[in-house]
């Protein structure tokens, strides 16, 4: 969310860093939970989704003015 970028770049104390979190990401992450309880395989394991930390320092690299969210 661009609001949350925002704080993390103006040094927001209660906002100090955030993650991201692509749609896409969030899509398979619902996939794979729904498939649980739809499919007869084992869904037992650890799912690792790539997420980047964003701190003061490079949050202007994911900072989009323009963006609706």
């Amino acid at each position: 969310m661009k609001e949350m970028v925002k704080k993390v770049m103006d040094g927001d104390k209660m906002i100090p860093v955030n993650v991201s979190y692509p749609p896409a990401m969030i899509a398979t992450a619902m996939e794979v939970t729904a498939a649980k309880f739809y499919s007869n395989a084992p869904m037992r394991g650890t799912y690792v989704l790539e997420a980047t930390l964003i701190t003061k320092e490079n949050a202007k690299d994911f900072y989009y003015p323009n963006s609706p969210f």
